[in-house]
């Protein structure tokens, strides 16, 4: 519970350094949670990072979609501040740290945990992306026809 509540409160900080509006603090920061506890949720229950960053990511990628039609405001406004929790900062140091010591048994399972952490983050971003463009190119397509 303390990684989500930290989570949480980085998600907060880093959209106040993005100068989010008042406004929508509430919401960047309620999408670092829902990303933090489906993140942290699903690795407890024995999923991989990947699956776990996979679905969080598409999570709050709907989640922001859906809300950036509410509250007339670009998506990413709301994306790029629920991301914070998924970022491989982590992994990335010690992959790092364990390159320049020489330890490459550490190092590939870092590097291996950070890349996963990367493809889950962009594939599930793309997955929604194409859902929201297919969905999109129907409506148009409803529109011109009636």
């Amino acid at each position: 519970m303390l990684e989500i509540t930290t989570c949480i409160i980085g998600t907060f900080a880093f959209s106040v350094l993005l100068k989010v509006s008042k406004q929508k603090l509430i919401f960047t920061t309620l999408g670092g949670a829902i990303s933090a506890f489906i993140s942290y949720a699903l690795t407890q229950n024995g999923n991989g990072i990947f699956t776990a960053t996979f679905f969080a990511m598409t999570a709050i990628c709907i989640y922001s979609e859906i809300l950036a039609r509410i509250i007339k405001t670009p998506a990413n406004v709301i994306l790029l501040p629920s991301t914070v929790p998924l970022l491989p900062g982590g992994s990335l140091y010690y992959t790092l740290s364990c390159l320049i010591h020489s330890d490459k048994e550490r190092f590939a399972f870092y590097a291996k945990e950070t890349v996963l952490t990367g493809a889950g983050i962009a594939l599930g971003a793309v997955f929604v992306s194409i859902i929201i463009t297919f969905i999109i190119d129907i409506e148009k397509a409803v529109k011109k026809d009636g």
